[in-house]
Protein backbone atom coordinates (compact mmCIF):
# COMPACT_ATOMS: atom_id res chain seq x y z
CA UNK A 1 0.00 0.00 0.00
CA UNK A 2 0.74 4.00 -0.12
CA UNK A 3 2.79 5.42 2.60
CA UNK A 4 0.01 7.77 2.67
CA UNK A 5 -2.77 5.62 2.94
CA UNK A 6 -0.96 3.69 5.84
CA UNK A 7 0.12 6.53 7.79
CA UNK A 8 -4.11 7.35 7.46
CA UNK A 9 -4.87 4.40 8.15
CA UNK A 10 -2.86 2.29 10.09
CA UNK A 11 -3.16 -0.23 7.62
CA UNK A 12 0.37 -1.92 8.95
CA UNK A 13 -1.76 -2.87 11.99
CA UNK A 14 -4.31 -4.60 9.89
CA UNK A 15 -1.81 -7.25 9.26
CA UNK A 16 -0.55 -7.91 12.83
CA UNK A 17 -4.17 -8.56 13.52
CA UNK A 18 -4.36 -11.12 10.83
CA UNK A 19 -1.37 -12.40 11.34
CA UNK A 20 -2.55 -12.72 15.08
CA UNK A 21 -5.46 -14.89 13.20
CA UNK A 22 -3.23 -17.17 12.07
CA UNK A 23 -1.08 -17.61 15.17
CA UNK A 24 -4.73 -18.04 17.40
CA UNK A 25 -5.08 -20.77 14.70
CA UNK A 26 -1.93 -22.49 14.16
CA UNK A 27 -1.90 -23.18 18.28
CA UNK A 28 -5.35 -25.06 17.62
CA UNK A 29 -4.54 -29.25 17.16
CA UNK A 30 -7.18 -29.28 14.51
CA UNK A 31 -5.79 -25.98 12.85
CA UNK A 32 -6.07 -25.82 9.30
CA UNK A 33 -3.34 -24.15 8.12
CA UNK A 34 -0.12 -24.05 10.38
CA UNK A 35 2.16 -21.19 10.81
CA UNK A 36 4.83 -20.75 12.73
CA UNK A 37 6.05 -17.30 12.46
CA UNK A 38 2.85 -16.01 12.60
CA UNK A 39 3.17 -14.54 16.30
CA UNK A 40 6.16 -13.21 15.72
CA UNK A 41 4.76 -11.36 13.15
CA UNK A 42 1.65 -10.14 15.26
CA UNK A 43 3.79 -8.99 18.05
CA UNK A 44 2.36 -7.51 21.02
CA UNK A 45 0.01 -5.29 19.31
CA UNK A 46 -1.62 -7.87 17.40
CA UNK A 47 -2.46 -10.17 20.06
CA UNK A 48 -3.74 -7.27 22.22
CA UNK A 49 -6.76 -7.20 19.86
CA UNK A 50 -6.88 -10.80 19.22
CA UNK A 51 -7.34 -11.29 23.18
CA UNK A 52 -10.07 -7.32 22.66
CA UNK A 53 -11.77 -9.71 20.04
CA UNK A 54 -12.16 -12.67 22.02
CA UNK A 55 -10.34 -14.73 19.95
CA UNK A 56 -13.56 -14.42 17.69
CA UNK A 57 -11.76 -14.51 14.09
CA UNK A 58 -13.29 -17.15 12.53
CA UNK A 59 -13.91 -15.35 8.94
CA UNK A 60 -10.42 -14.57 9.03
CA UNK A 61 -9.10 -17.92 9.76
CA UNK A 62 -11.80 -19.24 7.10
CA UNK A 63 -9.99 -16.63 4.64
CA UNK A 64 -6.81 -17.68 4.91
CA UNK A 65 -7.51 -21.25 4.09
CA UNK A 66 -9.84 -20.35 1.17
CA UNK A 67 -7.03 -18.34 -0.25
CA UNK A 68 -4.32 -21.42 0.27
CA UNK A 69 -6.36 -23.92 -1.26
CA UNK A 70 -6.87 -21.11 -4.28
CA UNK A 71 -3.10 -20.43 -4.89
CA UNK A 72 -2.05 -24.07 -4.43
CA UNK A 73 -4.84 -25.13 -7.19
CA UNK A 74 -3.68 -22.38 -9.52
CA UNK A 75 -0.09 -23.56 -9.06
CA UNK A 76 -1.15 -28.05 -9.17
CA UNK A 77 -2.52 -26.53 -12.70
CA UNK A 78 1.08 -25.46 -13.72
CA UNK A 79 0.94 -21.93 -12.98
CA UNK A 80 4.36 -20.64 -12.14
CA UNK A 81 3.73 -17.40 -11.05
CA UNK A 82 2.08 -16.02 -7.81
CA UNK A 83 1.58 -12.22 -7.40
CA UNK A 84 0.21 -11.36 -3.79
CA UNK A 85 -0.71 -7.68 -4.10
CA UNK A 86 -0.87 -5.63 -0.56
CA UNK A 87 1.09 -8.87 0.95
CA UNK A 88 1.82 -7.31 4.34
CA UNK A 89 2.45 -10.26 6.78
CA UNK A 90 1.76 -12.79 4.27
CA UNK A 91 3.82 -16.06 5.20
CA UNK A 92 2.69 -18.18 2.15
CA UNK A 93 6.06 -18.36 0.54
CA UNK A 94 6.88 -20.00 3.73
CA UNK A 95 4.67 -22.38 4.34
CA UNK A 96 2.46 -23.56 1.48
CA UNK A 97 3.56 -26.70 -0.13
CA UNK A 98 4.31 -24.58 -3.88
CA UNK A 99 5.31 -27.47 -6.61
CA UNK A 100 9.22 -26.65 -8.11
CA UNK A 101 9.86 -23.68 -9.60
CA UNK A 102 7.23 -21.59 -8.51
CA UNK A 103 8.25 -17.98 -7.93
CA UNK A 104 5.88 -15.99 -5.70
CA UNK A 105 6.13 -11.94 -5.62
CA UNK A 106 4.87 -10.14 -2.78
CA UNK A 107 4.25 -6.54 -3.54
CA UNK A 108 3.94 -4.23 -0.92
CA UNK A 109 5.56 -1.14 0.66
CA UNK A 110 9.26 -1.01 0.96
CA UNK A 111 9.00 -0.24 5.33
CA UNK A 112 6.37 -3.43 5.37
CA UNK A 113 8.35 -5.91 3.48
CA UNK A 114 11.65 -4.76 5.58
CA UNK A 115 9.68 -5.12 8.65
CA UNK A 116 8.55 -8.78 7.73
CA UNK A 117 12.00 -9.58 6.53
CA UNK A 118 13.69 -8.93 9.94
CA UNK A 119 11.40 -10.75 11.85
CA UNK A 120 11.51 -13.94 9.40
CA UNK A 121 15.15 -13.55 9.29
CA UNK A 122 15.48 -13.47 13.48
CA UNK A 123 12.92 -16.37 13.29
CA UNK A 124 15.41 -18.39 11.00
CA UNK A 125 12.29 -19.06 8.53
CA UNK A 126 13.56 -20.09 4.94
CA UNK A 127 10.74 -19.53 1.79
CA UNK A 128 9.40 -22.71 0.39
CA UNK A 129 9.90 -21.16 -3.42
CA UNK A 130 11.67 -18.82 -5.01
CA UNK A 131 10.26 -15.60 -2.99
CA UNK A 132 10.81 -12.00 -5.12
CA UNK A 133 9.76 -8.38 -3.25
CA UNK A 134 8.79 -5.95 -5.05
CA UNK A 135 8.53 -2.85 -3.16
CA UNK A 136 5.96 -0.38 -4.73
CA UNK A 137 3.08 1.75 -4.30
CA UNK A 138 0.14 0.50 -5.56
CA UNK A 139 -1.69 3.86 -6.41
CA UNK A 140 1.61 4.58 -8.88
CA UNK A 141 3.38 2.40 -11.28
CA UNK A 142 3.74 -1.11 -9.46
CA UNK A 143 3.52 -2.75 -12.54
CA UNK A 144 7.08 -1.79 -14.06
CA UNK A 145 8.90 -3.03 -10.15
CA UNK A 146 7.14 -6.34 -11.07
CA UNK A 147 8.16 -6.54 -14.71
CA UNK A 148 11.81 -5.80 -13.43
CA UNK A 149 12.11 -8.91 -10.84
CA UNK A 150 11.26 -11.34 -13.59
CA UNK A 151 7.33 -11.35 -13.72
CA UNK A 152 6.57 -12.64 -17.59
CA UNK A 153 3.73 -11.03 -18.09
CA UNK A 154 3.14 -13.35 -21.33
CA UNK A 155 2.35 -16.35 -18.79
CA UNK A 156 -0.01 -17.48 -16.89
CA UNK A 157 -0.46 -16.57 -13.22
CA UNK A 158 -2.13 -16.23 -9.96
CA UNK A 159 -2.76 -13.00 -8.70
CA UNK A 160 -4.52 -13.08 -4.74
CA UNK A 161 -5.44 -9.59 -3.26
CA UNK A 162 -6.39 -10.46 0.09
CA UNK A 163 -8.34 -8.28 3.00
CA UNK A 164 -7.35 -5.23 0.73
CA UNK A 165 -10.00 -4.12 -1.21
CA UNK A 166 -12.38 -2.68 1.59
CA UNK A 167 -9.30 -0.07 2.70
CA UNK A 168 -9.28 1.31 -0.83
CA UNK A 169 -11.13 4.22 -2.16
CA UNK A 170 -14.07 2.73 -4.25
CA UNK A 171 -13.51 4.13 -6.90
CA UNK A 172 -9.98 2.92 -7.24
CA UNK A 173 -11.12 -1.20 -6.84
CA UNK A 174 -11.92 -1.06 -10.68
CA UNK A 175 -9.06 0.47 -11.76
CA UNK A 176 -6.55 -2.11 -9.84
CA UNK A 177 -8.15 -4.81 -10.91
CA UNK A 178 -8.01 -3.60 -14.41
CA UNK A 179 -4.14 -3.03 -14.36
CA UNK A 180 -3.86 -6.95 -13.10
CA UNK A 181 -6.10 -8.00 -15.91
CA UNK A 182 -4.10 -6.62 -18.25
CA UNK A 183 -0.95 -8.24 -17.11
CA UNK A 184 -2.44 -11.56 -16.23
CA UNK A 185 -2.44 -14.19 -19.91
CA UNK A 186 -5.07 -16.19 -20.87
CA UNK A 187 -5.33 -19.21 -18.16
CA UNK A 188 -4.39 -17.29 -14.94
CA UNK A 189 -6.30 -16.91 -12.08
CA UNK A 190 -7.07 -13.92 -9.63
CA UNK A 191 -8.40 -14.38 -6.06
CA UNK A 192 -10.13 -11.49 -3.90
CA UNK A 193 -12.60 -10.95 -0.98
CA UNK A 194 -15.09 -7.63 -1.34
CA UNK A 195 -17.77 -6.41 0.68
CA UNK A 196 -21.11 -4.93 -1.48
CA UNK A 197 -21.76 -0.90 0.06
CA UNK A 198 -24.64 -3.09 2.03
CA UNK A 199 -22.02 -4.27 4.93
CA UNK A 200 -21.54 -0.44 5.83
CA UNK A 201 -24.92 0.19 7.20
CA UNK A 202 -26.73 -3.25 7.92
CA UNK A 203 -27.46 -3.99 11.45
CA UNK A 204 -25.63 -7.21 10.79
CA UNK A 205 -22.32 -5.95 10.24
CA UNK A 206 -22.44 -2.17 11.93
CA UNK A 207 -20.79 -3.49 14.88
CA UNK A 208 -17.00 -4.44 12.96
CA UNK A 209 -17.67 -1.61 10.78
CA UNK A 210 -17.42 0.83 13.87
CA UNK A 211 -14.58 -1.00 15.50
CA UNK A 212 -12.87 -0.69 12.26
CA UNK A 213 -13.16 2.90 12.01
CA UNK A 214 -12.65 3.35 15.85
CA UNK A 215 -8.98 1.63 15.45
CA UNK A 216 -8.04 3.70 12.58
CA UNK A 217 -8.17 1.61 9.67
CA UNK A 218 -11.98 2.05 8.44
CA UNK A 219 -13.18 0.35 5.77
CA UNK A 220 -14.23 2.52 2.63
CA UNK A 221 -14.33 0.79 -0.89
CA UNK A 222 -17.05 -2.03 -1.70
CA UNK A 223 -18.45 -3.59 -4.93
CA UNK A 224 -22.17 -4.89 -5.32
CA UNK A 225 -21.51 -6.85 -8.31
CA UNK A 226 -17.94 -8.21 -8.48
CA UNK A 227 -19.21 -11.04 -10.98
CA UNK A 228 -19.94 -8.04 -13.55
CA UNK A 229 -16.74 -6.55 -12.79
CA UNK A 230 -14.52 -9.77 -13.33
CA UNK A 231 -16.82 -10.58 -16.93
CA UNK A 232 -16.14 -6.84 -18.04
CA UNK A 233 -12.39 -7.16 -17.33
CA UNK A 234 -12.13 -10.55 -19.30
CA UNK A 235 -12.39 -13.15 -16.71
CA UNK A 236 -14.78 -16.24 -15.73
CA UNK A 237 -15.61 -15.54 -12.06
CA UNK A 238 -17.13 -17.32 -9.06
CA UNK A 239 -18.75 -16.59 -6.06
CA UNK A 240 -18.79 -17.81 -2.54
CA UNK A 241 -18.51 -16.39 0.81
CA UNK A 242 -17.60 -17.64 4.16
CA UNK A 243 -19.90 -20.35 5.68
CA UNK A 244 -20.65 -21.36 1.96
CA UNK A 245 -20.40 -25.27 1.24
CA UNK A 246 -16.79 -24.34 0.01
CA UNK A 247 -15.50 -21.83 2.70
CA UNK A 248 -17.06 -23.72 5.60
CA UNK A 249 -14.13 -26.08 6.91
CA UNK A 250 -16.70 -26.73 9.85
CA UNK A 251 -15.96 -23.36 11.41
CA UNK A 252 -18.52 -21.41 10.50
CA UNK A 253 -21.36 -20.78 13.22
CA UNK A 254 -23.01 -18.29 11.95
CA UNK A 255 -26.39 -18.39 9.63
CA UNK A 256 -25.47 -18.25 5.96
CA UNK A 257 -26.50 -15.83 3.87
CA UNK A 258 -27.06 -17.43 -0.13
CA UNK A 259 -24.11 -15.46 -1.92
CA UNK A 260 -26.54 -13.59 -3.95
CA UNK A 261 -29.03 -12.99 -1.92
CA UNK A 262 -30.22 -9.17 -2.65
CA UNK A 263 -31.01 -6.61 0.38
CA UNK A 264 -28.50 -8.40 2.28
CA UNK A 265 -24.89 -7.62 3.15
CA UNK A 266 -22.27 -9.20 1.66
CA UNK A 267 -18.45 -10.67 2.17
CA UNK A 268 -17.84 -12.50 -0.96
CA UNK A 269 -14.56 -14.83 -1.58
CA UNK A 270 -13.96 -13.52 -5.60
CA UNK A 271 -12.10 -16.05 -7.85
CA UNK A 272 -11.87 -16.06 -11.52
CA UNK A 273 -9.86 -17.98 -14.63
CA UNK A 274 -8.83 -15.70 -17.11
CA UNK A 275 -10.33 -15.67 -21.00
Amino acid sequence: MTANVDSNWHLAATARWTASARAQESAREDHLFYDPWAAALAGPEGMAWLEQRGGSVASMVIRTRFFDDFLIAAAQTGIRQVIILAAGLDTRAYRLPWPASVRVFEVDQAAVLADKAGILAAAGAQPACERLVVPADLTADWQSGLASSGFQPGQPSAWLLEGILFYLPEAFIPRLLAQVSELAAPGSRIGFDVMNSLTFVSPLTRPWVEMQASLGAPWIGAVDDPEKLLLDLGWQPALTAPGAPDANYERWKLPVIPVRMPGMPHSWYVTGQKC
